[in-house]
């Protein structure tokens, strides 16, 4: 059957859009209402009261809905009419009593739904044992095999799911957070995980596992009494009959293969446990062992050199994600070039493999190399010569000067308009076209569709403009 069958096309509309978050807290106040009422329905004027007051405390601002003009501003209008578009996408529905009095009312599968919400948002974890214990105790009770598929079958065939369910989500639970501790982490973040990991999956639902709730200690009778049953015709023939009544199965094949498929799925899920126990064990070793390497590694790192190394070169990461602020695409400082002017440095010592010399002979020095003189008119020469080359470069300092020159008293230019008579002149056409891309550019490039030949060269023409400046810019 088609879920929107039951709930309509429009049930889900509730938990998308801007007023998500607003529709789950009402819902999640209707919902609680019903505790103190003997159905799930309550008057319509006390939930509209309470509604009121969540508007009230919470302060929020005017509620326009996206298919709607209508504004609304009052904290009781804000209450009528989240009701009204909850009843439109079907999470509630009214009745009318014999005084007329209209009550609201959740049908089954808004409450279904509800009841998922609390389930995922208070991550209550199960008890093994006394799962199994129940499993165990329905099949050891001789006095329920006068009715055995409602009484046994049915009920042991549900918390088995439900208990192999939470196993699962224990072994995923312990990959998350090996997933989270390959992520690059401070020391902190590191023990914080490392602490929170023992807290929640570590010291809670693992070592239960491993010791009060090991369910090998009742899986051996579990699986010899379902096995018992299936070998038991008198007890498969009622069986058969139970189901066909509470399944309302006609078939009688049917419904003796129904059982026997459901007895041996129960079998299996209990036989599979020493592969999900494995696996479990497995990953939460594998997870110590990654936290206790980590740790070392983080710790140890900034006392040795490749740890030094290692911390300049995350530091300078740092700093070239913030180059918008510090600006070091253009000209990188010289602070940063000094730190990779590495000096040996040596000393003799008593643990030195090189013999301390007692005496030393002093020769005569030999004639030092007289270096070539440059005259100040060549330095001065080689200077202009780099300042112009640096000039001539297609940084994205110049390329931004050289579009600032164009753009002086002009809104736009047109690339076809740029002078372009060399290769050089081309390649700068390149290059302007690919920082005007780049968001740090004081320009943008929009394309055009027509195409410029110059000089045996073809592009596509655009158009420069100035970047709008953003705010705190």
């Amino acid at each position: 059957m088609n879920i929107f069958s039951i709930t309509g096309s429009e049930f889900f509309k509730a938990l998308t859009g801007k007023y998500q978050n607003v529709f789950v807290d009402c819902l999640e106040i209707i919902y609680n209402s019903y505790r103190t009422e003997l159905s799930y329905g309550i008057d319509k004027e006390v939930l509209v009261l309470q509604l009121t007051n969540y508007f009230d405390r919470n302060s929020l601002a005017d509620i326009q809905f996206e298919d709607g003009t209508e504004v609304f501003k009052d904290p009781r209008a804000k209450a009528n009419e989240f009701l009204r578009k909850l009843k439109a996408y079907g999470w509630i529905e009214y009745e009318f009593g014999n005084d007329q009095r209209a009550k609201i009312v959740m049908p089954n599968h808004s409450i279904t739904i509800m009841q998922a919400f609390s389930t995922i948002t208070n991550a209550k974890e199960m008890e093994y044992q006394s799962e199994v214990s129940a499993i165990y105790s329905l099949l050891t009770n001789e006095n329920l095999y006068d009715r055995p598929y409602p009484q046994i079958i049915k009920p042991v065939y549900d918390r088995t799911l439900a208990l192999f369910t939470e196993l699962k989500k224990l072994n995923t639970n312990i990959r998350k957070y090996i997933d989270e501790l390959t992520e690059g982490q401070t020391p902190e973040e590191l023990m914080e995980h490392f602490f929170s990991y023992n807290e929640n999956i570590g010291t809670k639902a693992y070592h239960r596992m491993m010791t009060n709730d090991n369910i090998s200690r009742f899986r051996n009778t579990i699986v010899t009494r379902l096995r018992d049953i299936l070998n038991n015709e008198a007890i498969m023939e009622r069986a058969v009959i139970g189901y066909r009544n509470i399944e309302g199965e006609n078939d009688n094949a049917e419904a003796s293969d129904k059982v026997i498929e459901i007895i041996t799925n129960v079998i299996g899920c209990f036989n599979s446990y020493d592969d999900i126990e494995n696996k479990i064990k497995h990953k939460h070793s594998k997870y110590l062992k990654s936290a206790v390497n980590r740790a070392k590694f983080v710790f140890l790192s900034t006392n040795n050199i490749e740890g030094k190394i290692f911390t300049i070169l995350r530091n300078l990461a740092n700093a070239f994600n913030l180059e918008e602020e510090y600006d070091i695409y253009d000209d990188v400082p010289d602070d940063y070039c000094r730190i990779f002017n590495m000096f040996p440095q040596s000393f003799l010592s008593g643990e030195s493999l090189k013999t301390i010399g007692i005496s030393k002979k002093i020769d005569d020095v030999e004639e030092i190399f007289t270096p070539q003189t440059i005259s100040e008119d060549a330095i001065l020469q080689r200077r202009i010569a780099l300042k112009e080359k640096n000039q001539q470069r297609f940084s994205r300092k110049n390329i931004n000067a050289f579009v600032r020159a164009l753009l002086k008293d002009r809104k736009e230019i047109n690339a076809s308009e740029i002078e372009a008579h060399t290769k050089r002149d081309m390649i700068r056409l390149i290059f302007i076209s690919i920082y005007g891309r780049d968001k740090r550019s004081e320009y943008i490039v929009l394309p055009k569709e027509n195409f410029i030949c110059n000089n045996g060269f073809t592009f596509k023409d655009f158009t420069l403009k100035r970047r709008a400046k953003q705010n705190g810019s």
